[in-house]
């Protein structure tokens, strides 16, 4: 039922929920909305705040994980500090050095997305820490962060930069909401990582020297009495984390195991795995409708009623209707409003080439109309609808034969009995005729016409799918190029435009940022990743795993019955700096061993090394992911959804695509071809590193010469630089 309210749509929607609904019938039930659909933005404006509160859910799930990672209510403290100064230090540079002032719902999303992977960077951190500490386990606290600090360091900027330029590279998008959603994240990425720096890695080493003062104090019955436990004479019983290792470790120790046993039939499986979810991937279609909808049917009343409305008879009409359009001359298409403002409207831009007083300027319009209406893209919008300009020519053949004619036509056109009308008449002729009937599709100021326009009824509408949107403006185009081409100088410049082709030109933008994005942030993970390993073989293993990551997350969202919208597009674009994380973990893991050391040892070391912490990055953002799919805002749940696959596939695709990859057919020295560019280059030398210099001291990779029985500090050697700690 349509009925009219002569009430505010504010005030009506405060009492909606009053209004009948049936619910306690079986048989019919009501929901309500205005034609507009004025009570789905009110709703959707309370619903993102509601959303919002399950942030702190988030934060819960990320404070709990990283007190049983750690043990440590300090370091979880700190941890939490962190990530929580990273929004204010965001927000500032997004609105007090961008100038940045609408800030559009989609960046409340980030308040998920940073609890998620901040938590990540802790975990890297911890875990250098502890892996210095175990093989350093008498060594001062200095002695270990000189160690654990670059590394950690190095590891968590190889990630950050890879998530970061996935965002960023999606606000190449000109739709200002989703360029400023991409900024906005792109900023809390990076000051997570700076206030992990800054806050987490003091605050570790806080935390080992009072851990290593209450060792001392146990050694030494004391707790003032050592400053080191160089002097702690039961120094083996203290630390007995070699001899027994933890429940984390015993289990990647196990699993490795397992993967290594069955690596080559394993191998198969993971090749097999990346065509078939390929093929399935590849069946992802676009959606039947760009209409974009931001609330789930199954329990909202006003998504509801935008449902069952499409089965009225005046939904029905209006849609095979299509929509209303214009060709216009004489206005150029710009928008001067702010760009990154979408309340920020444009002014008119006049396009001063539009002359169309010259003879055969005239002549080419008013045949313009029957060659234009004689496509099939184009009806009258009323069945009597004629050209402006042709209505002009009627007017002139009757006030020329007229006994009487009127004013307007003996006081501006000169007698003119037809079109051409003299140039030199034709600017004030044409204006006193739309005067007098009040034909609003022509425009003049000061006597001079400027703008002229035909309206048209288009076959499509704003929520026609994307490739029948996509053909109609492509045929509509074609024809005015030809047009424009053939055109005499002056009324050359014209184009169609409609407010169904904005949200055309709006998806369409969005789909071609997804794409761009995409390409841009799976390339810069390339990049980090051939950086980070030096190895071209790495850099293979790490793309095969990204693309089974995105192929497979994608066939499972074919499997869901999803198609490919923009929110959809978006998400891809994203979730692709954030699917290689695990991957440059492992790879940097692999390849810190120096020299030439056996592809088996260098496998089971990145697994130990680095699995704990990946598992618990997975963890949370598993954990975030599923209470992001408690929120109402659709764009939230399939964010949560696609985020929630892709962790699945990363944390599948590292421990088991990769690690296989690395374990079969793994490089013993991965760095010989850049370490063999960098001694050429550094020493002149024509030979590469030797095979024999598994001591490491010229792999780059930081690592403890032994120490003289004479020599009062120890040292730490970087790349070829020895340094005194």
């Amino acid at each position: 039922s349509i009925f009219v309210t002569n009430g505010d749509a504010d005030a009506m929607y405060e009492i909606v929920d009053e209004f009948d609904q049936a619910s306690g019938s079986s048989v019919v039930s009501g929901a309500y909305d205005t034609q507009y659909e004025d009570f789905v933005s009110l709703y959707v404006d309370t619903a993102v705040q509601s959303d919002m509160i399950l942030a702190m859910g988030s934060a819960a799930i990320t404070a709990t994980a990283i007190l049983l990672h750690t043990r440590s209510p300090w370091i979880t403290l700190i941890g939490l500090t962190q990530i929580i100064l990273s929004f204010p230090l965001a927000f500032f540079v997004y609105t007090f050095i961008a100038r940045l002032d609408f800030f559009p719902f989609l960046n409340f999303i980030g308040v998920f997305v940073v609890f998620a992977l901040g938590a990540d960077d802790i975990f890297v951190a911890i875990d250098k820490w502890k892996n210095a500490r175990l093989e350093n386990p008498s060594g001062t606290t200095e002695d270990v962060a000189a160690t654990a600090l670059p590394d950690a360091a190095g590891a968590m900027f190889l990630t950050t930069l890879t998530t970061a330029v996935a965002f960023f590279a999606t606000a190449i998008c000109p739709v200002a909401p989703l360029k400023l959603f991409a900024v906005f994240n792109g900023l809390l990425i990076v000051f997570d990582y700076f206030m992990c720096v800054v806050l987490v890695f003091p605050a570790l080493c806080l935390y080992d020297r009072w851990r290593m003062d209450a060792i001392c104090c146990r050694c030494c019955g004391c707790c003032r009495c050592c400053v080191s436990l160089h002097v702690c004479k039961k120094e083996e019983e203290t630390i007995p984390e070699e001899e027994r290792p933890s429940l984390i470790r015993r289990i990647l120790l196990a699993f490795y195991s397992v993967l290594h046993l069955i690596r080559w039939p394993l191998l198969l499986v993971c090749i097999a795995a990346l065509v078939i979810s390929a093929v399935f991937a590849f069946r992802l279609e676009l959606p039947q409708s760009s209409d974009v909808r931001l609330l789930n049917s199954r329990n909202n009343q006003y998504e509801r009623n935008f449902e069952w409305r499409q089965n009225l008879l005046y939904d029905v009409i209006d849609k095979e209707g299509g929509s209303g359009a214009v060709v216009i001359w004489g206005v150029t298409p710009a928008d001067t409003g702010n760009i990154n403002n979408p309340d920020s409207f444009t002014q008119l831009v006049l396009d001063e080439s539009f002359n169309p007083t010259s003879t055969a300027a005239q002549e080419y319009l008013v045949g313009f109309c029957d060659r234009f209406y004689a496509n099939e893209f184009a009806d009258y919008r009323e069945s009597q609808l004629v050209c402006p300009i042709n209505n002009f020519k009627n007017w002139l053949q009757i006030e020329s034969n007229s006994t009487n004619p009127s004013t307007e036509y003996t006081n501006n056109c000169n007698g003119a009995s037809d079109l051409p009308v003299e140039p030199s008449n034709f600017n004030k002729c044409i204006t006193a005729w739309s005067q007098l009937v009040q034909e609003a599709s022509v425009l003049s100021r000061d006597g001079v016409v400027k703008i002229m326009f035909i309206r048209f009824q288009s076959r499509v509408r704003f929520d026609s799918p994307y490739d029948v949107l996509d053909k109609e403006w492509t045929m509509i185009e074609s024809f005015l190029e030809n047009e424009r081409n053939s055109a005499p100088a002056g009324v050359n410049n014209m184009y169609h435009s409609s407010a169904d082709f904005w949200w055309y030109d709006t998806n369409g933008k969005m789909l071609q940022t997804a794409l761009t994005a995409a390409a841009i942030a799976l390339g810069a993970a390339g990049a980090v990743v051939l950086f980070s390993s030096r190895s071209f073989v790495l850099t293979f293993f790490s793309i095969f795993t990204i693309g089974y990551v995105l192929t497979s997350t994608t066939a499972m969202l074919v499997a869901s019955g999803w198609t490919l919208g923009f929110l959809e597009s978006v998400c891809f674009a994203i979730l692709i700096g954030i699917s290689c994380d695990f991957v440059i973990h492992f790879g940097h893991a692999y390849a810190a061993l120096p020299g030439d050391t056996d592809r088996h040892v260098r496998t089971k070391s990145a697994l130990i090394r680095m699995g704990p912490s990946i598992l618990a990055a997975a963890f949370t953002t598993i954990c975030s992911a599923a209470i992001m799919l408690g929120t109402t805002i659709t764009f939230f749940q399939r964010f949560a959804v696609i985020l929630f696959y892709t962790v699945i596939q990363a944390t599948l695709g590292s421990f088991i695509v990769y690690l296989t990859l690395s374990d079969s057919i793994g490089p013993k020295h991965p760095t010989y071809l850049f370490d063999l560019v960098k001694g050429k280059i550094s020493s002149g030398r024509n030979d590469g590193p030797e095979s024999g210099d598994s001591d490491g001291y010229n792999s780059g990779t930081a690592v403890e010469k032994p120490v003289d029985e004479g020599q009062s500090q120890p040292s730490v050697v970087v790349g070829e630089k020895e340094t005194k700690v």
